[in-house]
């Protein structure tokens, strides 16, 4: 059975909450008074813009106003996140994040146009994407206990491959060979194509790469798959194991490529809560549940005052976007 959300009642529903709070104006505050915008901080058809694309239609249902996706790319997701910093705090405007541009870059770069923590305030943690660690076909290793042996008994002679300074890659292999103890050497890449390319041509030994672009080279048998980066395995890939079923390194926990949506820091509580609420229960509709069975997307819907197990590093410990999903704290925090 299909449940319409209507958007009268929707309007009626908010003018109660904003009249009992208080908060956000007068109680004849109406919101949304027009489009709301969805930035997107890398080009149409990335796995970020996937989530996005999806919930748009499921609010404008809910809300009765149109919902605008704008992709805004450029500098691994800066230009983007700058323009969502630079963009009035009413309520109309947010953006998707993710790990790399709200926790990577920052400290990795020395000028963000940015900062994650004053500018922006947390709406709703959505989902999760997985990396796998795959091999050239003919190396001499086809799991990763053999891999980190034969790195270990041939310091130096492996090469990663990642996709630059910054990047969930190149963050995950360092950290993942500084918990195994391997000297695996780094060749950053411009491109996953010019990566995947040398890999498959023996050139590059091992490549950290999301699930979506690899998977076809891993079911063809041109390369192979090692691990999942994560403590469970992807649904596009159920045979090969997570890496978490294959090592056991004391402080170390593989981290998952994370997306969620972020507001300009100073939008009124009053529509975050809202946003978060709508944006959640979009994520729990039926139709996008079967549509992120065909993705490499896993949902993790998490409201932006959801606590959890996860270690935070101390550093976001008490920032407003107090959803990131961080491993040992310790290590988190010198990226």
């Amino acid at each position: 059975m299909r449940h319409v959300f209507s958007p009268r009642l929707f309007q009626c529903l908010l003018g109660a909450v904003l009249a009992l709070s208080g908060a956000w104006g007068s109680a004849q505050t109406v919101w949304p008074t027009k489009p709301i915008k969805i930035i997107i901080p890398f080009p149409p058809g990335d796995s970020i813009d996937i989530t996005a694309r999806m919930i748009g239609p499921k609010l404008t249902e809910m809300w009765g106003q149109p919902v605008i996706v704008e992709n805004i790319a450029g500098g691994s997701g800066q230009v983007g996140m700058a323009a969502l910093a630079r963009a009035t705090p009413d309520g109309h405007t947010i953006g998707v994040g993710q790990a790399g541009n709200l926790v990577v870059i920052p400290h990795t770069f020395k000028k963000v146009p940015y900062d994650p923590l004053k500018n922006f305030v947390a709406v709703s943690l959505t989902t999760t994407n997985f990396q796998a660690i795959v091999a050239n076909h003919d190396a001499p290793f086809k799991n990763l206990s053999e891999m980190i042996a034969y790195a270990k008994a041939n310091p130096g002679k492996l090469s990663y491959g990642s996709s630059g300074a910054g990047t969930i890659s190149q963050q995950e292999m360092e950290l993942f060979k500084q918990a195994v103890g391997i000297d695996i050497p780094e060749i950053p890449y411009k491109s996953t194509a010019q990566a995947m390319t040398d890999l498959i041509g023996g050139t590059l030994s091992v490549f950290p790469v999301v699930v979506p672009l690899v998977a076809p080279h891993i079911q063809s048998g041109r390369v192979t798959a090692l691990a999942v980066i994560d403590s469970r395995r992807s649904q596009l890939l159920p045979d090969i194991p997570a890496i978490s079923e294959q090592v056991n390194v004391p402080g170390y926990a593989p981290t998952p490529v994370w997306y969620g949506f972020v507001a300009p820091n100073g939008t009124p509580a009053q529509a975050i809560s809202v946003l978060s609420g709508l944006i959640n229960a979009a994520m729990d509709t039926p139709d996008a549940k079967t549509r992120l069975v065909s993705t490499p997307l896993a949902a993790r819907p998490r409201t932006k005052d959801a606590r959890s197990n996860d270690c935070r590093c101390s550093a976001f410990r008490h920032a407003k976007i107090d959803w990131l999903p961080r491993r040992n704290c310790a290590s988190s925090c010198s990226l």
